[in-house]
Formats: structure tokens, C-alpha cells, sequence
């Protein structure tokens, strides 16, 4: 396909406002670690107790160490929910880290994020919201909203103690009308969503886990992911996700690897539907 051909696809795909779906590779380039790293980082921060953990782990360990990637390694496996508390909170460290880093450079150099720009061209249309769908963990999405000025939408109402809103009935308004709104399907989690003890869903904005008393909420590979993602505020934001991309006419796929099979078989079957107009792009 020539440049003359690929620059008419995307401009195609750009005027239907394309459904957004970014993967780790989306976040790379900001210095967020992809599966590679997070293989790495689990594999020598992870330390199990007793001989369930062991077993476990050293399956996992090995798959790592033969160079597998990190769903690949926890695919089919049952862990022990200690072993996963491990797991998660690794998981939430090692991205966390390279997150707070990030936000630390927001103020300091706002325009760093092409995303946020795409973001805000998409608005140069008659269009009241954009939706973005990301398996990632990270705030890259709503770093860049707020380098270019949109109000976004994670399912969480505002402030330090967010709380839960199940029916996505919070909206934002500019003057008499309903504000432009980017909506944020985050359908693995974030790092700022947490579980109380007494199960209760929140959002706090921290930079440190908490610990005690919160558990991270967010899904990470191998067969406990399927069994998280039935619960909120995974069902609804999947189920919004599932909105999302069921109704787009043009997908814009940054950094996704098409491996997850909560949007992938969603993004085939809408490209089925129709001469479809999508347009990705993957860092190599």
C-alpha cells in the first residue's frame, strides 16, 4: 500500500471519529513498561510462601525464564488468592513507578502528549465524546486529556475519595450545554481503583500503595482475569467497552497487540459487519 493510499484510510477513518483502543505499546514510548519488563520485574520481586505458592510460582518463574510472555505464563494456572495479592501488588508497583514519574513531568512539560492532541482534533467535529478503550493500568489517557483540556470519564465521580458510579450517571456541563467528554474504558483496571475490606469500590488518587486496608483492582493474565471481570466496576466498564466498540465506524488501534479477548473477538466482529474503516498502528 503506498503513503498517497494510507494517507486517503486515514483520513477516512479520522472523519468517522474513530473508537480509540490502546495497548502497552501506546504507553512504552512515555516510559511505561510493557509485558516484557513486567515480566522481569514480577519474576524477581514476587517471593511465595509455603508450598502452594512455590509450586505455582515456579511454573510461572520457568515460563518467564524460557522467555514467554507474562499471559502466556499465567494462562489456565488457578493461584492461590495470597499468591495473587502478591501478584497484583507487584504488578501495580512496578507500573506505578514509572506512572508517578510521568505525572511528575505533566506540569512541567504539558505537550508531551501526542495523544492528547489526536485526542483534541477529534473534537474539531460535530462529535460530543470520543471514547478511548485500554487494557492498561497506567493514566496516560487521562494525562493527555488534561495536557489538551478534555474532561474525561473513568466511571469514578471527581475528587480524593472517589466513589463508584455504577449507572454513569454523572455528566459534565458547559454553560447550557452537555461538555465535550472523553470516556475512558479501562477494562483491566487502573491504578487509582481499589477494593476496601468491606468490598467496597473507590478511586484514590495516590501515588503509593496504600498498606493496608485497599486492595488494587486490576485484572491481571491468567484464568483468576475471567473470574475478576465478572464483578464491578469491571462488568460495566467492559460492558461500556462492548458499547463502544460494537457501535464505532472506524477503529484507531495505537500499541495493541489484538491478544485480549475481551476486545478482540469485539473488534472482529464490527470489521465483519461492513466494510469497516480502521486504521492501527503498532511501535516495532
Amino acid at each position: 500500500m503506498d503513503i498517497e493510499t494510507i494517507a486517503k484510510v486515514a483520513q477516512r477513518c479520522f472523519a468517522s471519529i474513530p473508537t480509540v483502543v490502546l495497548g502497552s505499546g501506546a504507553s512504552m514510548p512515555h516510559g511505561l513498561p510493557g509485558m516484557k519488563a513486567l515480566s522481569q520485574y514480577l519474576n524477581s520481586s514476587v517471593h511465595p510462601k509455603g508450598s502452594t505458592e512455590e509450586e505455582k510460582w515456579s511454573a510461572v518463574s520457568q515460563a518467564l525464564d524460557r522467555g514467554e510472555h507474562l499471559e502466556a505464563a499465567l494462562e489456565g494456572l488457578n493461584l492461590p488468592a495470597s499468591l495473587l495479592h502478591k501478584i497484583v501488588g507487584s504488578t501495580w508497583n512496578c507500573v506505578n513507578e514509572k506512572d508517578a514519574e510521568l505525572y511528575r513531568r505533566l506540569y512541567a512539560d504539558p505537550f508531551a502528549y501526542p495523544l492528547g492532541e489526536l485526542l483534541a482534533k477529534l473534537f474539531h467535529s460535530s462529535a460530543n465524546s470520543v471514547d478511548v478503550v485500554t487494557t492498561n493500568y497506567d493514566r496516560v489517557v487521562e494525562y493527555a486529556c488534561n495536557s489538551a483540556g478534555l474532561l474525561f470519564q473513568t466511571g469514578f465521580a471527581p475528587g480524593y475519595l472517589q466513589k463508584w458510579d455504577a449507572g454513569n450517571k454523572i455528566t459534565f456541563r458547559s454553560g447550557h450545554k452537555e461538555a465535550r467528554i472523553v470516556k475512558i474504558w479501562k477494562v483491566h483496571g487502573s491504578l487509582d481503583w481499589f477494593q476496601t475490606a468491606d468490598e467496597r469500590v473507590i478511586g484514590l488518587p495516590v501515588f503509593t500503595l496504600p498498606d493496608s486496608g485497599v486492595t488494587p483492582l486490576i485484572v491481571t493474565p491468567g484464568l483468576n482475569k475471567y473470574e475478576k471481570t465478572s464483578e464491578d466496576p469491571f462488568r460495566t466498564t467492559i460492558n461500556g467497552a462492548d458499547t463502544a466498540l460494537k457501535r464505532a465506524a472506524a477503529f484507531l488501534c495505537i500499541g495493541f497487540g489484538f491478544r485480549d479477548k475481551h476486545i478482540h473477538p469485539k473488534i472482529i466482529e464490527r470489521c465483519r459487519e461492513r466494510m469497516f474503516r480502521s486504521w492501527c498502528w503498532r511501535r516495532s
